[in-house]
């Protein structure tokens, strides 16, 4: 153990018996049970926020998180010698949601409805001082898009992946403006029926599915990018990137959706919500934002195959919206 990080262990009051690093953290097996160890660049408000947050879930009997463990001190965050910031978080030895499974993906969206009816009581019983963050900024995202393409009409001569962007742009910027127009004549946003505490990063990777006492469970983690919003947000998020593992498979959006309502009831409105996200050319604008925010000297080849893909699935992702269209027609 190097003299680094058994001056962050001593700050805890633990005895480590294995420990192990998995993508830039390191699990601990110790006598309080395993816990992660990763170093932090947030700020102690915010990790005292998170741990409020987990604290209020736990009094509510939701349980399985990745709780923020105190040191001897009583402090959330620990310094090593060279001011490097840890915080130490409840792990669980499990495995994490397989996104191509249904039963999985099912115990994933009633996990998610279980958290945001929670979400939603806890931000009603505590005072209102929390920044509540809009979803869905189509406009700010088309005015980028339009920036981009005036950058690239301009380069000459244009290399291949330029030429590439300027035949695709009008066609995935005409559903950007459609998802825009779509947005501004109704209130998709419904924050006074769906206005709670969001995950922010609610995926596969973030639900954790483990046993304990001979029955099988699933455990909330990776809370780093919670905030107050609109929950529709978390679920829109975790069926888009569900579909795109699967092929735009509508079985897949069914049981996550079905599921959902088992707890939270959808109304028609958000259903469409969730269309008109799922709608929107989120990969073409990520890639168009790569592209111009990166040195334009080299142009990676990841950025072509990415490019690429999109377009090869392009025609999935139409037949999956006309099903969802139909589907909200008779919903």
């Amino acid at each position: 153990m190097s003299g680094k990080m058994s001056e962050v262990y001593d700050a805890y009051d633990m005895e480590i018996l294995q420990s192990i690093r998995i993508r830039g953290a390191l699990y601990l097996r110790t006598n309080i049970g395993t816990v992660q160890l990763r170093q932090i660049n947030t700020s102690k408000k915010r990790i005292e926020a998170e741990y409020a947050i987990k604290e209020s879930l736990v009094e509510k009997g939701f349980g399985d998180t990745d709780r923020c463990v105190r040191n001897k001190e009583g402090e959330l965050i620990t310094y090593d010698r060279y001011e490097n910031a840890y915080v130490l978080r409840k792990a669980y030895e499990g495995r994490e949601c397989n996104i191509n499974s249904l039963e999985d993906l099912e115990l994933a969206a009633k996990l998610l409805a279980r958290f945001h009816k929670l979400g939603k009581e806890i931000y009603y019983s505590s005072e209102k001082d929390v920044h509540i963050r809009v979803s869905g900024d189509f406009p700010k995202r088309n005015r980028e898009l339009r920036r981009i393409k005036a950058y690239v009409q301009k380069k000459s001569p244009k290399r291949e992946f330029e030429e590439m962007y300027m035949d695709h742009f009008d066609y995935f910027y005409e559903q950007a403006n459609e998802c825009e127009k779509s947005y501004g004549e109704k209130d998709l946003d419904k924050e006074n029926e769906h206005i709670g505490y969001c995950h922010g990063m609610y995926n596969q990777h973030s639900v954790i599915m483990y046993e304990k006492d001979n029955e099988n469970k699933t455990a909330l983690i990776n809370f780093e990018k919670f905030y107050v919003g609109n929950q529709l947000a978390d679920l829109y998020h975790f069926i888009r990137k569900t579909i795109e593992k699967n092929n735009y498979d509508f079985e897949y959006f069914k049981i996550i959706v079905n599921t959902y309502n088992e707890l939270i009831k959808l109304e028609k409105s958000d259903m469409e919500y969730i269309f008109t996200n799922i709608s929107y050319p989120e990969k073409f604008y990520k890639i168009s934002n790569n592209y111009y925010n990166t040195s334009k000297n080299w142009i990676s080849p990841k950025l072509f195959e990415k490019f690429n893909v999109i377009i090869d699935t392009e025609k999935d992702k139409i037949i999956f919206l006309e099903k969802l269209k139909e589907y909200i027609n008779n919903y």
